[in-house]
């Protein structure tokens, strides 16, 4: 469909230079022609004035054509972002159940390409990596390694982003992540919504403190991700 846009844009690019040439190539004609104090009825200029009207008329769908060209772009830009959001629930979901980790065919390989680098990264890692239930067991020494935010930490965070979200519930989202990503070693940004359907109980707040903090990043769409 984009290649259908720019051809009509050039097609009336074209069009459009035509009529200008036209127009300039009559005038020189005219003036060679035309006898002097012609009588209005008999002056080819109402010829150049229908010209300019029909010009008038290009100049019109070529701005109607480049709003549809911005939308169109625009709806693709959706697309792709609805493509990719669905694809990472989709990596989420089988790494949180027993679901088989088929090998993608060529066709989803080539939908994947045109997504983004990290998301096609992501995938392919995702789909060499062995099914195995050990994953899923916590290990004692990893989780040993998580550290409790403090008082202090907390109060460091400016009061407009820490609300008044409380140390306790904080660090229990915190711990959540922790366990998600790095005992379970789990490397999928997660959404709030997807967070919370792990009973994760994550808010806006709590997010962006641990934000403001260097804990976590988020992607272009808003997905978190714990920093390791």
């Amino acid at each position: 469909m984009e290649t259908a846009v720019t051809r009509l844009e050039t097609m009336f690019q074209k069009a459009e230079s035509d009529l200008d040439y036209i127009q300039h190539k009559l005038e020189f004609e005219i003036m060679k022609s035309l006898p002097d104090n012609p009588a209005e009825e008999e002056n080819p200029v109402t010829l150049l004035e229908e010209l300019s009207v029909v010009k008038s008329r290009y100049k019109l769908l070529c701005a109607q054509l480049e709003k549809v060209s911005i939308e169109q772009r625009e709806s693709m830009n959706c697309i792709r972002a609805a493509l990719e959001n669905t694809m990472k629930m989709v990596q989420a979901l089988q790494q949180h159940t027993d679901l088989e980790r088929l090998p993608l065919s060529e066709e989803e390989q080539s939908a994947a390409q045109q997504l983004t680098c990290q998301t096609v990264k992501e995938m392919k890692s995702l789909v060499e990596e062995p099914s195995s239930s050990e994953s899923a067991v916590p290990d004692s020494t990893e989780e040993s390694q998580f550290k409790p935010l403090t008082e202090e930490m907390l109060m460091a965070v400016p009061r407009t982003i820490r609300s008044t979200v409380k140390l306790e519930d904080l660090n229990s989202f915190y711990r959540e992540l922790f366990n998600h990503f790095v005992v379970n070693k789990n490397r999928v940004a997660l959404s709030v919504s997807q967070m919370n359907k792990m009973n994760m109980k994550a808010t806006d707040s709590r997010v962006r403190i641990l934000k403001e903090l260097s804990l976590v990043e988020l992607d272009k769409q808003g997905n978190v991700k714990l920093v390791l």
